[in-house]
C-alpha cells in the first residue's frame, strides 16, 4: 500500500519475523529478500536502483533485527527456565522494533530525496500513524513460527491459514490510506467551490494553506500542528458560503449592514466546521483567523496570544495572499514591496509583531502567484448572461467622477477583508 508521501508498506514483516524465530537471521533474510518482491518490478514500473536499494534495506534491517534477537534468547540466564519463553518473545518485540525502525527510516529517507519533501513530514505522515498496526504483526509472526513448528507436519498445512488475518490487515491499511485521501481531497474540493465564486479568488485558500505551511515549517511546529494549520487554511473562508453575492462581489466600498455581514463569515465557518470530529481542532483557527493583534478585529475582539497561534500565522498568510491577488473592489493586485510594506506597518497592531519576519523571509518561489489559466468552475458561474434587447438599448453607465476611479475599498491591509 502506498501513503500520503509515497513511502509503500505491507504485511510481509509477519513471515519475514516468523521466519526470524524458526530460523534465525539468515533464514529471515532469505524469506525478506523473496517475499518483498513487488509485481511492479516485473513491470518495469520501479527503476533498477529503486529495486536494489528495496531490497538491500530490507535485508540489512532484517539481518541485524535478527541478530538483536539471537542475542537476546541466547544470553546467559535466558536459554532454560520457566521464564525462557517470555524472555524470547520479549527478544522479538525489541528485534522486531530495530527491525521496524531501520527499514522505516532508509525508507524515509529515500522518499524524501525522492520527493523532495523533508524527512520529518515523511516519518510523521507515513511512518507514525501505521507504526502502532504494524507492531500488531509482531504477535502474529509469532504465532505462525510456533504453529509451524508442531509435531507430525500439521504446521506445513496449518501456517498457510494466516493468509487469512494477514489479507484482512491489509485490507484495513487500505482502508486508512483511502478515508485520509478522501478526507484531504474533499476539505479541498469544498475549498475549491468557496472561491469559484469569485475569478479573482481562485486558488486562494490554496496559496494561503502553502503559505502558512512554509511558516510553520520555518518556526518547525510539530507535523500535528502543521497538518491543523493547513487544513484550516483551505477552510478559512468556507464561511463566505453564506455570505451572498451581493456583498462578497460588490466592487464598491461596504455600508455599515454590509460590513456586519461580512464579518460574520469567520463564525459561519467555524460552525460550519466544528460537527466534523475530524475538524473539531480546526474551527478555533477559522473563527479566530480575523482576530487582531491588539484586540480591534473580529468577531469577538481577542487580542495577542488569546489568539490560537495557528491563526495568527493564517492571518499573515490571508492578508497577503489577498493584498496581491486582484479583488472585485481592487482590480490589480498589490505588488510584493507594498504588501510587505503594509505588513510591517501593521505588525503589532493586526498582526503578530513576531510572526510577520516570518513571512517576511519566505523565498519569493513560496510567495509569488504562478500564472494560471482562468478556472472553469469559475467562468462559468460568472459568465453572465446574454444581454437583451432591453439592455443594449438602454444609455450607457454614468462615467467616474472626473479626476479619480469610482469608489472602491481601500488597499490596507488593515480593510481588506478577503
Amino acid at each position: 500500500m502506498r501513503l500520503p508521501q509515497g513511502t509503500v508498506i505491507s504485511v510481509s514483516a509477519a513471515p519475514v519475523i516468523a521466519s526470524m524465530v524458526v530460523g534465525g537471521p539468515l533464514a529471515a533474510a532469505i524469506v525478506a529478500a523473496i517475499g518483498t518482491t513487488d509485481l511492479r518490478e516485473f513491470r518495469g514500473q520501479v527503476r533498477w536502483y529503486g529495486t536494489l536499494f528495496n531490497h538491500s534495506a530490507t535485508l540489512v534491517a532484517v539481518v541485524i533485527g535478527g541478530a538483536v534477537f539471537e542475542l537476546a534468547r541466547t544470553s546467559p540466564g535466558t536459554t532454560a527456565g520457566p521464564w525462557a519463553e517470555a524472555v524470547s518473545f520479549l527478544g522479538l518485540l525489541l528485534a522486531s522494533g530495530v527491525f521496524y525502525l531501520l527499514n522505516g527510516a532508509l525508507a524515509v529517507f529515500a522518499v524524501s530525496g525522492q520527493s523532495g519533501a523533508s524527512v520529518r513530514t515523511v516519518w510523521s505522515q507515513d511512518l507514525v500513524p501505521t507504526f502502532i498496526p504494524l507492531l500488531g504483526l509482531i504477535p502474529l509472526g509469532w504465532l505462525m513460527a510456533e504453529i509451524f513448528a508442531l509435531p507430525n507436519g500439521v504446521g506445513w498445512w496449518a501456517t498457510p491459514l494466516f493468509v487469512v488475518p494477514l489479507f484482512t490487515t491489509r485490507e484495513s491499511y487500505q482502508r486508512y490510506v483511502e478515508t485520509r485521501e478522501l478526507f484531504v481531497q474533499t476539505i479541498t474540493a469544498l475549498s475549491q467551490a468557496v472561491d469559484a465564486r469569485d475569478v479573482n479568488t481562485r486558488n486562494h485558500s490554496k496559496r494561503v494553506s502553502d503559505i502558512a505551511e512554509a511558516m510553520c515549517r520555518v518556526m518547525r511546529l510539530p507535523e500535528s500542528e502543521i497538518e491543523k494549520i493547513k487544513w484550516a487554511g483551505l477552510l478559512h473562508d468556507v464561511g463566505k458560503i453564506g455570505i451572498r453575492d451581493s456583498i462578497l462581489l460588490k466592487e464598491g466600498p461596504l455600508d455599515k449592514e454590509e460590513r456586519f455581514l461580512m464579518n460574520q463569515h469567520p463564525t459561519i465557518g467555524a460552525e460550519i466546521v466544528e460537527p466534523a470530529k475530524q475538524l473539531a481542532a480546526e474551527a478555533p483557527l477559522i473563527r479566530t483567523h480575523h482576530e487582531w493583534f491588539n484586540g480591534s478585529g473580529y468577531p469577538d475582539g481577542v487580542e495577542a496570544l488569546d489568539i490560537p497561534l495557528g491563526a495568527r500565522i493564517l492571518g499573515v498568510a490571508d492578508a497577503y495572499e489577498a493584498m496581491t491577488s486582484p479583488r472585485p473592489y481592487r482590480k490589480v493586485a498589490l505588488s510584493h514591496e507594498i504588501a510587505i510594506g503594509e505588513l510591517v506597518k501593521f505588525s503589532g497592531i493586526q498582526f503578530d509583531p513576531e510572526i510577520v519576519p516570518i513571512l517576511l523571509g519566505l523565498d519569493r518561489e513560496i510567495l509569488d502567484r504562478k500564472t494560471e489559466a482562468p478556472g472553469k468552475l469559475a467562468t462559468m458561474l460568472h459568465a453572465g448572461a446574454p444581454p437583451s434587447p432591453a439592455a443594449e438599448a438602454a444609455p450607457a453607465a454614468e462615467a467616474a467622477p472626473e479626476g479619480g476611479d469610482p469608489a472602491s475599498r481601500p488597499m490596507l491591509a488593515s480593510d481588506d477583508v478577503s
